[in-house]
């Protein structure tokens, strides 16, 4: 007779396993998490699959509720896989048996014991697979238990037929179903069905093996299906590849969309509708080549563009619509680099902001003068810094909008020492140039002239700020679950009066005549407002062009960095931007810009003041608060003296000069300029308060290198007019 003892040792044994077995089953599956395999499918905006995210496995998997399969799906895979599926809990017994029973009494050939939820086990969770077998099964049928406690047989089907292997990395049968027949699930037949089925035990089956499978499967199912010699009829052609496959064979326009939003995807999802026209991405893939065919006998060999458009009723958002980063993305070597994200030397396509940011902080107004002169900029104590004009030429006094207009640089460069560097480098970080990861005196002024570099996306965003009122848009890319997905976040850069000041200077043709002449690629028939750059040694052209609904932008160059042949933001990427422009206004009405915060005021070019009649006159847009009430009074009868007054052109305050003691002494001069020489009656300048010279009647002069500060002072007669203090080193 068994103690009680016994007893109580036995309960207290059998409650240690129990008790965490159970506890083991309690812990809850969510049927969401099985889906966390499931690859996004990435559409353009007309719902033309273009390719697909990534998973952790890098498999291609799509997902449909089970709803979404013909009813004959289920059933034909419980025939195949699992016949007694509706009546067991996770584990099969009988089936078990048998297998141990071929096991051990069958020289080692066991039959198949693995149920769809032990199979589902063992697809969600790979890495037991490299478990010993008989553990292995332990885990698969403990878990398997643990998923018919917290699923449903129709839940455990469903995660079972969108996650089982197929066939190489095709995972589930949607996917399968649109790669190997182009259609979808819905639209399965039932031989498709058994086709897929028997590739479900066999990956890669030989021809004959495909054949018996497919034999032994039909003879199991009730219903009639023809019995073919070759299975692979099934499917159109072993060649085929329908609009909805996720293969490699694409056409390259869409492709460098494609691999950039596969990054920025990070939510699992089923399906990203894209932002994106493939229509309109074709028209600029092939608008791009033309013009390339074109330009390659100027040395260029590859583009970009971007086509951002406004979205209606958004006053802080634009969408992208067109995207493209080579000439062919499948080109060897360098097509599938992005040179839409790429970041080069910016050129002059800076100006813009600069020019927007200066006038908003209050250094300058839109009419104001710069004197485009010859100017050495101290650097302090890394020495001087010698801008220089594309054109080489010095145009004298000219207001901001021509300056802009016309894109000189030595007034971008005496904007940005006016208002400090430092200053326009953090404007630019806050206008998502994040990519500037050195400080402010490694770029030093050149940052006006495009040092610090941009990319693409991030100039053409920027831009559209001007048709926004100052306001930096966010760009929509699409929808995810029918929530927009943005890239970068709005804020307001500047003022909606400083944005309609910028744009109408950009658009008139007049204000930039000078420099391009009265006929170029930035001229359109309709509104339009155009920037053009081109960094050193013509490396990377540059055109950025905007209305009120479209931001356009191009690049042409080289990737390898190599030099054009001469070709000018204007020549080539202005081409490309004209052509593009045209096409989207196509069937658009050309309306005029609206003036919502200037009005049209004459000034003289000269003084920067309103124009008297005997002015050189310039019709500019103004902001309204601004009240211009001061009349030029250079032009006035009898007037002598200049607004800007006598002063040193050259050196500027605190000028470093490097003396080389290799070079004779003789060969080194510092040169002196002196602004509006002509009004003074006895001009002289005093060099270190000891030595006098008098300069030429164009204000030139040149003195001898010596090492030292030095200081110079301008008198006219016995008054003192100006001064300057310089070093040589």
């Amino acid at each position: 007779m068994i103690s009680k003892k016994t007893v109580a040792i036995y309960i207290l044994l059998g409650g240690s396993l129990v008790f965490p077995f159970a506890g083991f089953l309690l812990r809850p599956i969510y049927f969401e998490s099985l889906r966390n395999h499931s690859t996004v499918r990435i559409l353009t905006k007309e719902g033309t699959l273009i390719g697909r995210g990534k998973n952790l496995n890098q498999t291609k998997q799509d997902w449909e509720s089970i709803q979404e399969y013909p009813n004959f799906v289920p059933e034909i895979i419980k025939i195949a896989e699992d016949k007694r599926f509706d009546s067991h809990h996770g584990v099969d017994l009988f089936a078990g048996s048998n297998s141990l029973r071929s096991y051990f009494f069958s020289k080692g050939k066991r039959g198949g014991a693995s149920t769809i939820t032990m199979q589902l086990v063992r697809i969600q969770n790979p890495e037991i697979r490299s478990y010993p077998f008989f553990l292995r099964k332990v885990f698969e049928m403990v878990e398997a238990l643990r998923y018919e406690v917290w699923l449903t047989k129709a839940e455990i089907l469903e995660a079972y037929l969108n996650s089982v292997s197929i066939h190489s990395n095709i995972v589930g049968f949607p996917s399968a179903s649109l790669t190997l027949f182009g259609k979808h699930i819905r639209f399965l037949s039932i031989e498709e069905t058994v086709y897929l089925s028997v590739l479900i035990r066999k990956n890669k089956p030989t021809l004959e093996e495909l054949s018996i499978r497919y034999k032994n499967l039909c003879e199991r199912i009730p219903y009639e299906i023809p019995i073919l010699k070759d299975p692979n009829e099934l499917t159109v052609d072993p060649n085929f590849r329908s609009k909805y496959d996720f293969t490699e064979h694409w056409k390259g326009e869409n492709h460098h969309f494609l691999n950039w939003i596969r990054k920025l995807i990070s939510v699992p999802s089923e399906e990203f509708v894209s932002s994106l026209s493939s229509e309109l991405n074709s028209d600029l893939h092939s608008i791009v080549n033309s013009e390339l065919a074109g330009l390659a006998r100027w040395n260029v060999s590859n583009a970009s563009a971007i086509v951002l458009e406004r979205v209606p009723g958004k006053e802080d958002e634009l969408e992208l619509k067109a995207m493209i980063g080579s000439k062919n993305f499948f080109e060897d070597g360098d097509g599938m680099v992005n040179g839409s994200l790429a970041y080069r030397d910016a050129g002059s396509t800076l100006k813009p902001l600069l020019y927007a940011i200066a006038i908003e902080k209050g250094y300058y107004n839109i009419n104001s003068i710069f004197s485009d002169e010859k100017y050495s900029f101290s650097l302090g104590q890394g020495g001087n810094y010698l801008p220089r004009n594309a054109d080489l030429r010095y145009w004298g006094d000219l207001t901001l909008a021509e300056a802009l207009g016309n894109s000189r640089n030595i007034p971008a460069v005496t904007a940005i020492n006016q208002m400090s560097v430092t200053t326009f480098y953090r404007f630019l970080l806050a206008a998502g140039f994040s990519h500037l990861k050195e400080s402010p005196q490694f770029y030093g002024p050149g940052l006006a002239l495009g040092a610090g570099g941009t990319s693409l996306l991030q100039l053409t965003r920027a831009y559209g700020s001007f048709p926004l009122n100052g306001i930096l848009p966010k760009i929509r890319l699409g929808k995810i679950d029918k929530k927009p997905l943005y890239y970068g976040s709005s804020t307001r850069l500047f003022s909606g009066e400083t944005a309609e000041e910028i744009k109408f200077v950009l658009k008139d043709p007049k204000l930039r005549q000078r420099a391009f002449g009265r006929r170029s690629y930035l001229d359109f028939p309709f509104p339009v407002s155009i920037k053009t750059g081109t960094s050193k040694d013509y490396r990377n052209s540059w055109t950025v062009a905007f209305n009120e609904n479209y931001v356009v932008g191009a690049w042409v160059g080289n990737f390898s960095g190599e030099r054009t042949m001469d070709v000018s933001g204007s020549f080539g990427a202005g081409r490309i931007v004209q052509n593009i422009f045209r096409s989207l206004m196509k069937d658009k009405p050309k309306q005029d810009y609206t003036s919502n915060f200037t009005e049209t005021k004459s000034f003289c070019r000269l003084t920067g003041k309103l124009a008297l009649e005997k002015c050189p006159s310039i019709v500019l847009r103004v902001r309204k608060k601004i009240i211009h009430s001061e009349f030029c009074d250079k032009h006035k009868e009898g007037a002598k003296s200049s607004v800007l007054g006598v002063g040193f052109v050259y050196p500027s305050m605190g000028q470093v000069y490097l003396y080389h003691p290799s070079y004779e002494r003789e060969t080194q001069s510092i040169p002196i300029r002196i602004r509006e020489i002509k009004t003074l009656k006895d001009p002289k300048l005093v060099w270190n308060g000891e030595k006098e010279f008098t300069p030429s009647t164009n204000g030139d002069l040149r003195l001898p290198i010596i090492r030292g500060k030095q200081s110079l002072v301008l008198y006219d007669g016995e008054q003192q007019k100006a001064f300057v203090d310089f070093e040589v080193k």
